[in-house]
């Protein structure tokens, strides 16, 4: 379908709709996943990988085209070829030279200067990461259309990969505790920048979104985090003999397997401890949306996390990895069934935007091996 015809029927005149009438939601079901993602992953081994580039775009045709608001679905309209390429070029202006570099770097200058050649560039690397993840949400929109209409995304990607390394480091300095608000800022980068057609949305703090109890979560998560490495370490010294025991000279098999089983439930314990905060910045951030006059919430639950989390590792572990595409979906799947809409709309008043959208697919991101599905 062309553009031209997408923009002719994309909405009618005084088509105004309560967020009400447009129930949110996604009809994907598993076995169709399930199959994309094995036949991905066999064409994988015979491309050499190449063809998850098709199989990638496979999957967001077939999740996009199941999820809804009201009586429309959405659309991808974006290809396995603009992936690859955008993959390609990624490989060549970034990678390559990053690579060769650091080996140049080992050669000429020895392990007694390399430091001034490899510290600026990983420090560089962590800027690019965020560029990567925001060229790579401007690709997911600029291929997204709803009732004819493109989404797109607007913004500078270096500012946001100098805010996203500027919020790290911060992080990192107050042992966690920003992140939390790093992550609501980077978000409202995003969002206030996004488009629906001519609609411009706005992040904001909504009433409803500031009474989500961010930090009190994040203490219970950092705190419960810190106390289940704090058991697992002393029960791991006592358990192998106390100040006798030296990890660095045992061979033995059976210290190695209580090794990795301790860790099990050490995951389980942080996992439940982090649960309640991640249901929480879900909600917040869709909770701070807003477009064309309609208002986001979400009614995402701490059981839901910690029933997803749980049921996906089963499903990637009996799959032996081919189910990674419906654990992405079972993920969407759930936000999307937990999101309302309220305010009104209207689809007469809003026009196709004219953002120009990038060429290529998210081959930066890709490269870094930062790519979801979605």
């Amino acid at each position: 379908m062309s553009d031209s015809t997408l923009e002719a029927t994309a909405s009618e005149p005084g088509d105004r709709i309560s967020g009400a009438d447009l129930p949110v939601g996604n009809r994907s079901k598993i076995l169709a996943m399930l199959w994309i993602g094995f036949y991905t992953t066999i064409l994988n081994v015979f491309t050499l990988t190449i063809f998850r580039f098709w199989g990638r775009t496979h999957f967001r045709r077939r999740l996009w085209a199941d999820t809804y608001a009201g009586q429309e679905t959405m659309e991808y309209t974006g290809r396995g070829l603009e992936l690859f390429v955008g993959f390609l070029i990624a490989i060549f202006t970034l990678m390559i030279p990053f690579v060769g570099a650091v080996v140049a770097a080992q050669l000429l200058l020895g392990p007694d200067l390399i430091f001034l050649v490899i510290i600026p560039l990983y420090l560089a690397l962590f800027v690019v990461i965020g560029v990567a993840i925001f060229l790579a949400r401007r690709y997911h929109l600029s291929r997204t259309r709803y009732r004819g209409v493109r989404f797109a995304q607007t913004g500078s990607a270096i500012g946001f990969g100098f805010a996203m390394f500027g919020y790290g480091i911060l992080s990192a300095i107050t042992l966690g505790w920003f992140g939390p608000e790093a992550r609501i800022r980077l978000s409202r980068r995003m969002w206030d920048n996004a488009y629906f057609g001519s609609e411009k949305f706005s992040f904001t703090n909504t009433e409803e979104a500031t009474k989500e109890p961010v930090y009190a979560s994040f203490a219970l998560a950092w705190v419960g985090a810190l106390v289940g490495y704090i058991a697992w370490g002393v029960w791991m010294f006592m358990s192998m003999g106390g100040e006798d025991f030296d990890p660095a000279t045992t061979q033995d098999v059976e210290f190695i397997i209580r090794l990795y089983a301790s860790l099990i439930p050490l995951i389980i314990f942080i996992g439940l401890a982090m649960a309640w905060h991640e249901a929480v910045m879900i909600r917040r951030i869709i909770k701070s949306l807003e477009v064309g006059g309609v208002r986001f919430s979400s009614r995402m639950s701490t059981f839901d996390i910690i029933e997803l989390t749980i049921t996906n590792l089963f499903l990637l572990v009996f799959t032996l990895g081919f189910g990674f595409m419906a654990v992405q979906m079972r993920v969407w799947k759930r936000i999307a069934n937990r999101i309302s809409l309220d305010g009104e709309i209207d689809f007469g008043a809003i026009k196709q935007n004219e953002h120009l959208a990038p060429s290529q697919g998210e081959g930066l991101a890709d490269g870094l091996d930062l790519i979801s599905n979605f």
